[in-house]
């Protein structure tokens, strides 16, 4: 009998809060999550998430600017008081529902994605962990490339590092659970209405596997990224 060592395993959502907040992150990891602990932005992801998962499951006919309202609308949190001001509670919800019909009807999106809303968690042998990521749209490029792909993520953080996060992150788990590189990757800003692309390439992978090296250096102590935390585990061979 041998003993398994825990298992590192990083999670897109659970690594955006740590370089996002990482006081917060702490607390939260450390077993002192709390309701409060949830704020707008967190809420605001989570009703655009669960919008598009509903608008791709409606009919093609139905997929109007007003199903959308509609889905965001029954989707969107009662919780004002988590937002800056009653103001910036509403205004936000109009901006991302103006956005959404923007990106969905607008061309920015494929009428039928091959898939939408799967998580993919290879284990990735070059930095000795796994990675889990959830791909909101994986849609054809159109080339005719049977393989060629674009993955697509709806995001309310659109910063520079949640950006380069989501770039390298999503190339190497393409490659890894793949075996190739998605023909392009692109971030749906809910906020700012702006499609932002990246074209991955091989000497761009390289920076991608680095960045995740380095990734996993920086990461806390914590049992958040083991897959069988605080303990070594018997196994038989």
């Amino acid at each position: 009998m041998e003993l398994q060592p825990a298992v590192i395993r990083i999670e897109d959502y659970k690594l955006e809060e740590m370089l996002r907040c990482p006081e917060q992150f702490a607390s939260i990891h450390e077993g002192r999550k709390r309701e409060g602990d949830v704020n707008w932005r967190q809420m605001t992801q989570f009703a655009a998430s669960h919008t598009v998962n509903d608008f791709y499951m409606l009919p093609v006919e139905a997929r109007t600017p007003e199903a959308v309202e509609a889905l965001v609308e029954r989707r969107w949190t009662n919780r004002h008081y988590k937002f800056l001001s009653e103001e910036h509670y509403v205004q936000t919800k109009r901006t991302v529902a103006e956005n959404l019909v923007l990106f969905l009807l607008g061309g920015a999106c494929a009428e039928t994605p091959i898939l939408t809303f799967e998580q993919f968690t290879p284990y990735v042998e070059e930095l000795d962990m796994e990675l889990s990521q959830i791909f909101h749209a994986i849609a054809g490029d159109g080339s005719g490339d049977a393989g060629g792909c674009i993955v697509q993520k709806f995001a309310v953080d659109a910063d520079r590092e949640a950006l380069t996060l989501f770039f390298h992150m999503t190339s190497v788990v393409c490659m890894s659970a793949f075996e190739r590189l998605p023909s392009r990757i692109e971030v749906l800003s809910l906020l700012e209405g702006k499609r932002i692309p990246f074209v991955p390439t091989e000497a761009s992978l390289k920076q991608s596997y680095d960045y995740m090296y380095l990734i996993k250096s920086l990461l806390p102590e914590a049992d958040a990224f083991k897959v069988n935390p605080g303990r070594d585990v018997p196994f038989c061979s």
